[in-house]
């Protein structure tokens, strides 16, 4: 099985290569006449379509949010629903919620997309449009590489739809293309500066007995997906907060066990602060920016763009999953239970 670490280095190639597939992967499904999206898939599926559907609805200037599986009902599609697009995403192809969820969407008169991360997929089964995430395989049973093609999907799928309609100029698409493939080059030098940082904290982050994570709005789905990752690898309590929604209760929480990750992207000027406070009751807090600071612990050179960020910012919190878990007693590319999908039939597996 490889590594958490080598699908991370492959990450920056497979962007590009999705990059070259889009003309012909987008073809049909941009002349269909789309006027909302819903993005549904769990956990990191989830966590994708999360921190995308922002800027593909400032792109399309329609409607696009993200719902679990388990929020899809008949009700979510209470008005006429055959020009709206539900895209359906499992990085493995195989999940039953997200099936069952694409189900319910067709009977209400929706189309429907798959986004899996293998071809002919499960899921590829109740899709109009297949748009397959064309990342290779990915064993692990922490997603990181998925996690960024998928992202990357579905920012091209807003690309061609408002191309097609009108809605992005041809300025607009190669900027946004240029953005995202100036993230994919950035990518390295960020994972080489982040490999540095743990390696020097590496006996502080071994130790961690919890661990909360907090950042801008902008980074939201991110965030989630962070605190994913490091609770799948580290096996210790993790969560995640937009930063106002940590001020409003979590900070309670914080005591000298705790470990917390402040993501900031520039935003936020109370940041600083925040570390101040936070740094009276536990020695573990640390500042991650993409911007000088004498408060910053770990300062990566990402993208300048701000909306690429994403292709780059939570790098090293996924790399702390790599290495950290082994120094824990944890191979943090398997499953604790490899069966376990298998014992609750959440995913149809392959035989």
């Amino acid at each position: 099985m490889a590594s958490i670490e080598s699908y991370l280095q492959e990450t920056p190639e497979k962007m590009f290569t999705i990059i070259e597939k889009a003309d012909e992967l987008f073809a049909k499904v941009k002349q269909a006449p789309i006027e909302r999206i819903v993005i549904t898939g769990s956990g990191t599926s989830y966590h994708s379509g999360k921190q995308m559907a922002k800027q593909m609805q400032r792109l399309l200037q329609f409607e696009v949010v993200a719902l679990y599986p388990f929020e899809i009902t008949t009700e979510t599609f209470l008005k006429e629903s055959d020009k709206t697009l539900v895209v359906g995403i499992s990085q493995g192809g195989s999940s039953y919620s997200t099936y069952h969820a694409m189900k319910i969407a067709r009977s209400c008169g929706c189309m429907t997309a798959s986004m899996a991360g293998c071809e002919n997929a499960y899921i590829d089964e109740v899709a109009d449009y297949v748009l397959t995430v064309y990342c290779g395989e990915e064993t692990a049973g922490a997603k990181t590489k998925g996690f960024y093609c998928t992202k990357l999907n579905l920012l091209l799928l807003a690309l061609n739809i408002g191309t097609a309609q009108g809605q992005i100029s041809e300025e607009t698409y190669e900027k946004e293309i240029a953005a995202a493939k100036a993230a994919a080059e950035h990518f390295k030098a960020v994972y080489d500066v982040s490999e540095k940082w743990i390696e020097a904290h590496k006996e502080t982050l071994t130790s961690a007995e919890e661990i909360r994570i907090t950042g801008p709005a902008s980074l939201y789905g991110d965030i989630l997906e962070s605190a994913l990752k490091l609770l799948e690898t580290m096996r210790c309590p993790v969560t995640g907060y937009e930063f106002e929604e940590f001020i409003h209760g979590i900070y309670n929480a914080i005591n000298e066990k705790s470990t917390v990750f402040i993501l900031d992207d520039g935003n936020e000027p109370r940041t600083n602060k925040m570390k101040e406070v936070l740094s009276g009751w536990s020695d573990s807090i640390f500042l991650i920016t993409n911007y000088e600071s004498e408060q910053a612990d770990l300062v990566l050179p990402t993208v300048k763009n701000s909306e690429a960020l994403t292709f780059n910012f939570i790098i090293p919190l996924q790399l702390i999953c790599a290495k950290i878990p082994t120094l824990r007693g944890v191979d943090p590319s398997t499953p604790k239970d490899p069966d376990f999908h298998m014992k609750l039939g959440s995913k149809k597996m392959n035989k």
